[in-house]
Parts: structure tokens; sequence; C-alpha cells
């Protein structure tokens, strides 16, 4: 996840710095003495997540989440003042770190941080017929009906769909359990396929088009189920 750190305390961004660069899911982007600054970088980079210090002149931590947008980063507030965590979660942050922060309560609420951004990555409606995709800054609408499959790798997926591909953070069990049963399958553990796509089954694979996507011996029965056969 690509992150800031926004605190008027060198101390404290010194320490987080370095934290960050012992953790391989963070990206550190910047790292800033007071919240202007930060506003500007969140407006024109793609941040995730912010370590954002509560008490700071100018713009408090409080007034700087009041002005991000509806798609705002994962917020982990910090302060010395334990008192300050009720003010936090008025505003749904992701978590709240006393100073001095130890790498262990750290890497807690960054893995917080990193659930709650996989979420965020396809929001699905309720009538079932399209999905949002976050993509850099950006919510994209995608049609269903327009999805070929879709690939894991990692902590990623990678959407295909019949004009172009889309990768973000998320897992297949979120995936699945999202889309419709009737129209989409998970043929792998990396795979899942629009039924209404496949164009022949030979040898343990599905092809959508050119394209070959393996069948798991244990999916298969459930494939040909499902299948239309004559």
């Amino acid at each position: 996840m690509n992150c800031i750190i926004v605190d008027d305390d060198e101390l404290t961004r010194k320490d987080l710095e370095f934290k960050i660069r012992q953790t391989v899911l963070l990206n550190l982007v910047g790292s800033y003495s007071n919240a202007l600054d930060a506003s500007d970088a969140v407006m024109v980079q793609n941040i995730d997540l912010i370590f954002l210090d509560v008490v700071m002149p100018e713009m408090s931590g409080i007034e700087f989440i009041k002005s991000l947008t509806i798609l705002k980063p994962e917020i982990i507030l910090i302060s010395g003042d334990p008192q300050n965590a009720a003010h936090g979660f008025d505003y749904d942050v992701t978590d709240f770190l006393v100073k001095p922060v130890s790498y262990d309560r750290f890497l807690t609420a960054v893995a917080k941080a990193k659930r709650n951004h996989n979420k965020k990555g396809l929001v699905i409606n309720t009538l079932n017929e399209y999905v949002f995709i976050k993509v850099s800054s950006r919510l994209v609408r995608l049609e269903l009906k327009k999805i070929l499959y879709i690939e894991a790798l990692a902590d990623y997926i990678t959407i295909y769909t019949e004009d172009e591909r889309y990768t973000i953070l998320s897992t297949m069990k979120r995936i699945e359990e999202m889309l419709s049963a009737d129209h989409f399958l998970r043929v792998h553990n990396s795979y899942i396929v629009n039924l209404k796509k496949i164009s022949s089954i030979e040898n343990h694979s599905v092809f959508i088009g050119k394209t070959s996507i393996p069948v798991s011996r244990n999916r298969l029965k459930n494939l040909m189920n499902l299948l239309k056969l004559i």
C-alpha cells in the first residue's frame, strides 16, 4: 500500500519511516511535517494509507480528515495522548497508535488497514449487474456481463473484460462471494470464469476465445453440472 506520514514531530516521522521500510506491505510515498503539504500530495498521488498526527499547527489531524474526499485513504491516527483516540473514531479511522509506537502494535494497525483496503477494491450493486473497482484514485464502473475471467496473483486479482483488463488489490474469496453463482464459477484456485463466455472445453481446460484456462480436477464435476449439455 502507498502511504504517507503527516506529523510535525521529526523524531516520530523518522521512527515511522524506519518501520515502514521494514514492512513489505508498505511503500512510503512522502513524509510531511504539516497537513497542508500532505493535502496537496493526496490530491495528485494514489495514497492508500496515512499515518496522521492528531495535534498539529495550522491544520489538525481531525481537520485534515474532514477535508478528504469520499475516496479517503485508510487513516491511522498517532498521538501521545490516548484520550485523543475517541475523537478519531468519530471519523471512522482505521486505528489509533499511542507514542512511542512499538513495532508489534504498528504491524497490527497496518494489517487492519490492509484488510479494510482490500474490501474497498471492489464494490458491487444489489442488482448484481455491475461492480465499481478502484483504479488509482478513481472508482470505475464495470458491467459484469463484459467480464471474461478473473485471475489471482498473490494479494492482487486481474479482471479481464471484453475491452481491457484491471488489476486491483483484493482476494479471490471476496470476489467469489460477491459474484453471481449462476454466471460465474471458480474453476481453479487462481481463476474465476464467466460461464456465458466459455467457447469450448478440452483436457481439463476451458477456452474463452483463444485463452486456455485450467480447471482443477475437483472443480470439473461442478462445472459440467452447470453447463447445458445435449
